[in-house]
């Protein structure tokens, strides 16, 4: 699709050219242009940060569907939950033919990243510039994650596009094509009450297969040619 810029720019370029550029292709003839952007937890949970004798357990790690401490690894040699995230992308790009990324494959630095005198885009900028731009805005939770911080960027990103009820301004992106995936056994409060504070549904999952089947029917949903819906990818202001 030409011209989705939405007036998201950085260093000159439209964030919807560098998303294109930088980041991974789906398989040939499917439709590289379906962007898909996916959050959650980078960090995993670990016991050794918050308890004393967590050396005792046999891992500081917890079960969970997605998450594997032994071959999920980050950059700095971690367990990480980020690299999950990654496998869930490229499972979406493989299986559904998407351009599903998380924002730091599309490789823009943050304020602390660059130099004094470099360009740089703030973590909340990029995150709203990237679901402004994206057909789909899928959120992963489960336990094995740390919701800190995505916790609050989640909330900031959804009220930033007007989608708290009873907001009387213009929505910016239509609620239907956010979702919000997680584990029964994922604790945020604040992500729970998500279908009352925002109207977007939050669905459960408790396996990987199960993640990818619902994640499949969402996009396939939005994928559909259907008149009677207004889902236009952004609204600009004004």
């Amino acid at each position: 699709m030409v011209g989705r810029d939405f007036g998201f720019k950085f260093d000159g370029q439209t964030i919807y050219s560098l998303v294109l550029e930088h980041t991974t292709d789906p398989p040939p003839a499917l439709d590289e242009e379906f962007l898909v952007f996916v959050m959650g937890p980078y960090t995993a949970f670990d016991a050794t940060y918050a308890f004393d004798d967590a050396e005792e357990l046999e891992s500081p790690y917890v079960s969970d569907p997605l998450f594997d401490p032994e071959s999920h690894i980050g950059d700095d040699g971690r367990a990480s939950y980020e690299s999950a995230l990654a496998d869930y992308c490229l499972d979406l790009r493989e299986a559904y033919g998407v351009r599903a990324f998380l924002a730091t494959d599309v490789g823009i630095p943050t304020a602390t990243q660059a130099g004094p005198r470099e360009p740089s885009k703030s973590v909340l900028d990029q995150s709203v510039a990237f679901a402004a731009v994206s057909d789909a805005v899928v959120f992963v939770f489960s336990h094995a994650g740390l919701t800190t911080g995505v916790g609050s960027e989640f909330g900031a990103i959804l009220g930033e596009f007007h989608l708290r009820s009873g907001n009387r301004e213009p929505i910016r992106k239509p609620r239907e094509r956010f979702r919000v995936f997680r584990t029964s056994d994922s604790t945020s409060a604040s992500i729970g009450e998500t279908p009352d504070t925002y109207e977007v549904d939050v669905l459960e999952f408790e396996t990987r297969g199960e993640l990818l089947t619902k994640s499949q029917q969402f996009l396939v949903n939005l994928e559909r040619d259907d008149p009677d819906r207004n889902l236009r990818v952004f609204n600009p202001p004004g």
